[in-house]
């Protein structure tokens, strides 16, 4: 673990973990009034990097269904937005790919109490916010349904901007945004695997085959270690990523998370038999909630492709860990 994430000694960060879990229990989907109650912007003030990490992992061990990774994009752009009349949120682009200014996105949730929307487009050389009235926004939003039905998504298409719409800031404010976004969901994906593996730990101990516990068999366990070694490849890339700073980290941290995520349900579905492919069991939402999250700023899979790319084009990317040479 970096220095960055040891501000918070570890006894205090394994309580606000466990208030962190009683919130978001009682208060999946607008936690917001219990975090103040909590003094979580005390705790954020104090160390920011951390409080992030615990509050989103701990968001998604949950499985909450908040709009919290709002506050984290929206506070990289407070310096260029302009003014607010009331409450903000933010149009995710998906595809990630910010070809048209039709724009199609996701909202994390209904736009109840929410008077403008945040949302990219295209710029010559990359990505500029831009305010739009949340009524404007919502004529065109439709509940995503199908794969994660658990989730409050809203898909938005064929929203025309508005001649009125106002952009704000230079084309990076979006990008830095992007990165604490995907800082965020990495910890979040972290999250979601590290309760789906405790599961499948708990499975394997207490069901037996043969006489024995399933989780002795060579197999399993060399499954379920695969994915610990997943998960915490992905946290300390995560951790390396807070230290930075950088996008490129950012979205090779969020990269790790979503392959740690991918390598660990799969396992847990298949220790779990034909209960992890049944409604009446809790391996589902996991798998469901993580494919989703996984895709959000870029899914695993493009943001494999996006940096090899960078890399094969010549990009001056600095190393994640620097090892250095005996003498």
């Amino acid at each position: 673990m970096s220095s960055v994430t040891e501000r918070l000694d570890r006894d205090t960060a394994d309580q606000l973990t466990a208030s962190l879990h009683a919130v978001f229990t009682a208060a999946p989907d607008e936690p917001e009034s219990a975090l103040a109650e909590l003094g979580w912007a005390e705790v954020s003030a104090a160390d920011p990097v951390t409080a992030t990490r615990l509050l989103f992992t701990e968001h998604g061990r949950v499985l909450a269904r908040s709009r919290l990774l709002d506050d984290v994009v929206l506070a990289e752009l407070a310096s260029v937005l302009p003014p607010a009349p009331g409450k903000l949120a933010v149009l995710y682009p998906h595809p990630d790919d910010g070809s048209s200014l039709q724009r199609v996105g996701i909202l994390l949730a209904p736009l109840q109490g929410i008077d403008e929307v945040v949302l990219p487009v295209t710029t010559g050389s990359g990505f500029t916010p831009l305010v739009v009235a949340a009524d404007e926004v919502a004529r065109a939003a439709v509940p995503v349904t199908g794969f994660d039905r658990g989730s409050r998504w809203l898909l938005v298409r064929n929203l025309p901007v508005p001649p009125g719409a106002s952009t704000a800031g230079p084309d990076t404010a979006w990008a830095d945004a992007v990165a604490a976004g995907r800082r965020a969901l990495a910890a979040e994906l972290i999250g979601i695997s590290d309760a789906a593996l405790a599961l499948a730990v708990a499975h394997t101990t207490g069901r037996e085959q043969y006489g024995r516990p399933i989780g002795s068999f060579q197999a399993v366990r060399h499954r379920l270690a695969e994915s610990y070694v997943a998960i915490e490849a992905a946290r300390s890339t995560l951790g390396a990523a807070e230290s930075d700073g950088a996008s490129w980290s950012a979205a090779l941290a969020k990269r790790a998370a979503g392959q740690a995520q991918a390598v660990t349900l799969r396992a847990v579905v298949q220790v779990f038999g034909a209960m992890g492919l049944t409604a009446e069991g809790p391996v589902h939402r996991y798998v469901t909630r993580g494919a989703a999250l996984d895709a959000l700023l870029g899914g695993h899979q493009s943001l494999t492709e996006e940096l090899g790319t960078a890399l094969l084009g010549g990009a001056d990317l600095d190393p994640v860990v620097a090892v250095e040479a005996d003498e």
